[in-house]
């Protein structure tokens, strides 16, 4: 069940980012705060690192 929730999770982050190119202006919404797109885009970014690494780790148990 947890690696369903993990995948998930980078399937969500990624489709932002991806996203973000296309339907985003300069700004982009994050937990309410307007912030550059750049930003916003490397914090999923980000996330999905984390994700995935938190995946990967689980995968090797």
């Amino acid at each position: 069940m947890r690696k369903t929730i993990l995948i998930i999770g980078m399937a969500i982050a990624i489709l932002t980012v991806v996203y973000s190119f296309f339907g985003m202006g300069d700004t982009g919404q994050f937990f309410g705060f307007e912030v550059n797109i750049w930003a916003y885009r490397l914090i999923w970014t980000g996330l999905f690192v984390l994700v995935l690494f938190d995946y990967l780790k689980t995968t090797k148990k």
